[in-house]
């Protein structure tokens, strides 16, 4: 897939649309910066919508995964945990298409499992990855299977 750009569109009774548009890779963010800037210069006197957000969407090297048999998108997880420096707050993340095998029978699942505790690892303080609003993990509590 080329790099594009991905706008999503409101009107003034708060529906949506979006609409993307490829682009020439640029060999830096901020030339890609620079072009998203121009479209949004070019585009606003064209429309009577408001641009709630633009995305710049990249290709990766790493490659996909094949889906497993029996996968459904309808069967999901929900961990919560503590919100790191929230005065015992707590926060929660879903996972899609949960494995079976990580699910136990009263369908709890172990956040100490090493598989995934490795994935969960990546939300905590140290991780790479923030829940909402900037905010980490201090530890994770629990997970559950969603109904």
């Amino acid at each position: 897939m080329a790099p594009h750009i991905s706008m999503t569109y409101v009107d003034e009774y708060g529906r949506t649309t979006k609409r993307e548009i490829e682009v020439e890779p640029q060999a830096l963010l901020a030339d890609y910066e620079a072009i998203m800037t121009a479209f949004v210069a070019a585009v606003t006197p064209m429309t009577d919508l408001g641009l709630l957000r633009i995305d710049l969407v990249l290709d990766t090297l790493i490659s996909g995964f094949a889906v497993t048999a029996d996968a459904n998108v309808d069967v999901g997880a929900t961990f919560t945990g503590f919100i790191t420096d929230g005065d015992g707050k707590k926060a929660s993340h879903k996972v899609p298409g949960i494995k079976a095998s990580l699910v136990s029978a009263d369908g709890s699942i172990d956040v100490a499992d090493v598989t995934v505790a490795a994935y969960l690892a990546q939300f905590l303080a140290a991780g790479p990855f923030k829940i909402s609003d900037g905010e980490t993990i201090a530890s994770w509590i629990r997970g559950i299977l969603d109904r």
